[in-house]
């Protein structure tokens, strides 16, 4: 093989291609390999194609019922196998230099969930790891995480980049709030009664005046209402301020409120209506978690960042 295509080749080939291709024979399939590597099917295949491809051989034969593997694929899989092992020797080897990790670990956060982690979570990480410092940038853009500019991000909603690994944390309602004397001023009995409302709008690049709810009764029951008001603000947080001010209804995930409502600072208003859920993502690199500062951060979002959602 000519050199400079061998460079090009192996520079873009990773790791993750060849612990895929391990997995899916070991596993016997695409659907128990994602199970067990904790990524969706779609980034099994597309992962196994292109090593495929940068090979120049078929690896493995799919079909609707069963797998097999080529006898291409069966004479490189033990070489597979083998760099595999040499790739966790050369990481346990690094480990043993530095138990510690240690380092800066970026997190890409939107603004109102992010001031929760960095109030709550970030202290938990430098407190187990003193020689990791966090790093984040506030926006409610998706950051493109295949910029090293950050390690790890946390999104809401569907995560369509097959090259990222996504582990759900879990799910996220929005809620509708007020101020206690608003409400006396303006009882909600209601859906409907919104409408006469002072209602106040999270604006972003698609806003919409439409408030659309369903029902926590039966799961099924919707009610989709236009609804009005004097103030529209990117910051879920601010309307929480404005309504703790009784200037208002806002609709606001329940996160950001739940003590409030449990302090009576703010009022719960039709609390058999909510929003549909919307499902929270830590995303990250494929390969990221074997990079010792960046997992020990993983591993500590995978266990401290659920408490903060539900």
């Amino acid at each position: 093989m000519d050199f400079k295509l061998m460079v090009r080749k192996l520079r873009t080939m990773t790791f993750m291609e060849l612990i895929i291709f391990q997995e899916v024979v070991r596993c016997g399939g695409i659907t128990a390999a994602s199970i067990k590597l904790d990524i969706a099917k779609s980034a099994v295949s597309t992962q196994l194609s292109r090593l495929e491809s940068r090979l120049g051989v078929k690896l493995l034969e799919r079909s609707s019922r069963r797998m097999t593997m080529t006898v291409e694929g069966q004479q490189l899989l033990p070489k597979v196998e083998s760099l595999i092992a040499e790739g966790e020797l050369l990481l346990q080897y690094a480990e043993t230099k530095s138990k510690e990790p240690s380092g800066q670990v970026r997190i890409a956060l939107t603004l109102d969930f992010g001031q929760l982690v960095v109030a709550n979570f970030f202290p938990q990480v430098t407190k187990l790891y003193p020689k990791i410092t966090l790093g984040c940038k506030f926006s409610y853009q998706f950051e493109d995480m295949q910029d090293t500019a950050f390690d790890l991000g946390v999104r809401i909603g569907k995560v369509n980049d097959e090259n990222l690994v996504a582990h759900k944390l879990g799910e996220i309602r929005r809620v509708l709030v007020a101020g206690k004397k608003y409400i006396q001023q303006h009882p909600v009995f209601v859906p409907e009664d919104l409408k006469k409302l002072n209602c106040m709008i999270f604006s972003s690049s698609n806003t919409s005046r439409t408030w659309s709810l369903i029902s926590c009764e039966d799961g099924v029951t919707e009610a989709s209402l236009d609804v009005s008001g004097d103030v529209a603000v990117q910051s879920f947080s601010t309307l929480v301020e404005l309504c703790m001010s009784n200037q208002g209804v806002a609709y606001v995930p329940y996160f950001l409120v739940k003590e409030h409502i449990a302090s009576g600072k703010l009022k719960h208003i039709l609390p058999l209506w909510q929003s549909k859920t919307s499902n929270v993502y830590l995303v990250y690199r494929f390969g990221a978690d074997k990079i010792h500062r960046i997992k020990a951060v993983i591993d500590c979002a995978k266990k401290y960042l659920p408490s903060l959602i539900c």
